[in-house]
């Protein structure tokens, strides 16, 4: 085990794998340069070679004044009064509270709460640290309190999705844990309301409709000063509690690669833009910034939000969106997430732990009664895992590395699916289709590579229906063409749009979706609601033309008017979405159901 800094960054036995060439672009800068040249929290940078792998300290002593990433003062007592001088408190409770903050505070600095060597500590990132042993974690410890012997030793703010095996096993070797608050979790494909499909759609066409391009950092050079200046503009207005970042800062990772960034660009100027890292399958973005000064309606937060979320959806992964603006963020589908820090103190003067033990009760108690007070009226049943410390630590939902293999696995399989259905011929390559096409057309906010597959099935169905019209006698039913004409001739006109609903016997899902397509490019501003019955289920698709869409109206609403009505559900893209029910004699209610919908939400009577 050895401990290396800039004397000796030549000698760091860096790993010749992805992460370790990412951590050796990533840290190189820090422990030459120092914290301060890159933000403004103050941090002495070391790293600690061991067993293959190379893990960074940032060790402190009293530096109170850093930001929450790296000052346990700043995170339990700073940031609070902040919260409570923002809040609706009341002058009287919040004087009250925020003295009893201030008197904590006074006994944390006294026990010298500040003086820690926090392990793992990528000074901005989340989500890095490894998931060490049990003998990695004891070897660990002894060398740092023999290197640091008047310093607590601290792996901080450790997420339960992503790092309950290794606060379980901090917590075997000694370590207490200390609530460190929340954040907010996206976990790939999780099941959303309608509600917060709605809200996503509406987010998706905001940067679009307003004139926005997203370009890529590095297509744009010399952008890190106006970089700085959003991210500093929206930091000093809303967040003065976190750390400040350099012009340096984002040159080095727009230069290195280390961040990803995404920018909001409208006749040549920046308007706003995100950085992200990944680590254990989830996407954090360190740094956010958009321009204050324009107006709301341009919508670049949410926007800006929407394809953060995208970002992790395209790669199959979890997003962290952290705390703040905790109800929007809950209406886009993330839910509370509660962090522990793990602190060994064992090695300490009992006036140092008395200080500790403090905090632990301090933050383990009142704090996390007040975390969920606040988060139930926002998240209700979804506030889980914040009832008190627990006994063994785990995910209070599904954890990150389960839920990112399930939909790996889910995705191989329809890729399997498809590829063995392209063997197929006739009706057995129909009845292999049918399957495919429901899941794959009804998947909600899809990743890129569902998209893929999407185009996969079209060119299957395309080879189906092909095969299907070459063997079939013309006369046993009209082309998808003329059936779309005759539709439209007999559509329903509810003002500047058409509504082409229909009931089209025991018609496949691929005569359906070529129907529907067929409207969609035939018709200029209509809505599209279709019918089927195959073995007393009724089968439902629902379709929106870009002008419709305009309009406000998607296929997805449309799907939620109608599927009730025969006892079904189903969800989609916004362009088309399927469905599905048990109860065929609600078929004319469904199919009156969106006529009364779209004449309350476009008006005109029907014609």
């Amino acid at each position: 085990m050895v401990l290396h800094d800039a004397s000796n960054l030549e000698q760091v036995p860096w790993p010749d794998t992805e992460e370790g060439r990412f951590a050796r672009a990533y840290l190189t800068p820090l422990i030459q340069r120092g914290s301060t040249a890159f933000v403004s929290d103050r941090t002495t940078l070391r790293l600690v070679s061991m067993d293959g792998l190379v893990i960074p300290l940032a060790i402190n002593d009293a530096e109170y004044g850093n930001s929450p990433m790296l000052s346990n003062y700043a995170r339990y007592v700073t940031l609070q009064v902040k919260a409570i001088q923002r809040g609706n408190w009341g002058p009287v409770y919040g004087r009250l509270v925020r003295g009893v903050l201030h008197g904590v505070g006074g006994m944390l600095k006294v026990a010298r709460i500040d003086r820690c060597v926090y392990v793992d500590h990528w000074v901005v990132l989340r989500n890095m640290p490894t998931l060490l042993t049990a003998d990695q974690v004891q070897r660990l410890t002894r060398f740092l309190v023999s290197q640091f012997p008047d310093h607590a030793i601290v792996f901080s703010t450790l997420s339960l999705a992503t790092h309950s095996p290794l606060l379980n096993t901090l917590k075997a070797c000694g370590y207490d844990s200390v609530f460190a608050f929340h954040t907010r979790l996206l976990l790939p494909k999780a099941e959303v309301s309608r509600q917060v499909r709605e809200n996503r759609r509406r987010d998706a066409r905001l940067l679009e409709a307003n004139g926005y391009q997203i370009v890529d950092g590095k297509e744009m050079p010399g952008c890190a000063p106006r970089l700085a200046e959003l991210y500093r503009f929206l930091n000093a207005e809303k967040y003065s509690t976190n750390q400040r970042m350099s012009v340096d800062f984002f040159e080095t990772h727009l230069r290195e690669g280390t961040l990803q960034f995404r920018l909001a660009v409208k006749d040549g100027r920046i308007d706003g833009f995100f950085a992200y890292a990944i680590g254990h399958d989830t996407l954090f973005p360190p740094v956010f910034g958009y321009d204050l000064s324009l107006p709301q309606e341009l919508g670049l937060y949410r926007g800006l939000v929407h394809l953060l979320i995208q970002e992790a959806a395209d790669l199959g992964i979890a997003v962290e969106l952290g705390a703040g603006a905790d109800q929007f963020k809950s209406m886009r589908g993330d839910k509370p997430m509660p962090r522990y820090s793990s602190v060994y103190t064992q090695h300490l003067p009992g006036w140092r732990q008395s200080g500790w033990r403090l905090l632990r009760r301090f933050a383990n108690g009142p704090m996390l009664s007040a975390s969920r007070g606040v988060l139930r009226p926002i998240d209700g049943d979804n506030v889980v895992g914040f009832d008190g410390e627990p006994e063994t630590f785990a995910p209070p939902t599904m954890g990150v590395r389960e839920a990112v293999e399930l939909l790996r696995q889910e995705l191989a399989s329809l890729e399997r699916a498809l590829e063995e259905a392209s063997a197929l011929e006739g009706e057995a390559l129909a009845r292999a289709l049918t399957p495919l096409a429901e899941k794959l057309h009804n998947w909600q906010q899809p990743p890129r590579r569902v998209v893929e597959l999407r185009e996969k099935l079209m060119r299957l169905e395309q080879r189906q229906r092909r095969g299907t019209s070459s063997k079939a006698p013309p006369e046993k039913a009209p082309p998808t063409a003329d059936m779309a004409r005759q539709l439209l001739e007999g559509a329903a006109r509810l003002g500047e749009a058409l509504l082409v609903a229909s009931h089209l016997g025991e018609a496949s899902a691929q005569q359906m979706r070529a129907l529907a397509e067929s409207l969609r490019q035939s018709a200029d501003c209509a809505a599209v609601v279709l019918t089927a019955t195959r073995g007393g289920k009724v089968v439902l698709v629902t379709a929106a033309t870009q002008a419709l869409l305009q309009r406000g109206v998607d296929a997805g609403q449309l799907m939620a008017q109608v599927a009730p009505a025969v006892d079904g559900k189903g969800g989609g893209a916004p362009e088309i979405a399927w469905g599905g029910g048990s109860r065929p004699e609600g078929i004319d209610a469904a199919l009156e159901a969106a006529r009364h919908f779209l004449q309350a939400r476009l008006g005109g009577a029907a014609s």
